[in-house]
């Protein structure tokens, strides 16, 4: 995939190539939780896709993954 800004990325086949299905446990949680890219987000958090993240959303996302994780290591 070529260098694209984040304002060029508009289709979901781009959108999923930046995070990893597999591997490490976050990517693991970051699309169980679907946070994994923003159209996601949007769909399932209602985060809109063409702004920056606001350090609230950010901590909403982080809270969310976190708690995907703990709930899967009991």
């Amino acid at each position: 995939m070529k260098n694209k800004g984040k304002s060029e990325i508009l289709n979901k086949k781009d959108l999923k190539k930046f995070r990893p299905m597999k591997g490490h446990p976050v990517f693991i949680a970051e699309h169980a939780t679907a946070t994994c890219c923003r159209n996601c987000l949007y769909k399932w958090h209602h985060i809109l896709p063409n702004k920056e993240l606001t350090n609230e959303e950010i901590d909403y996302i982080v809270k969310v993954i976190m708690t995907w994780i703990k709930n899967e290591i009991k």
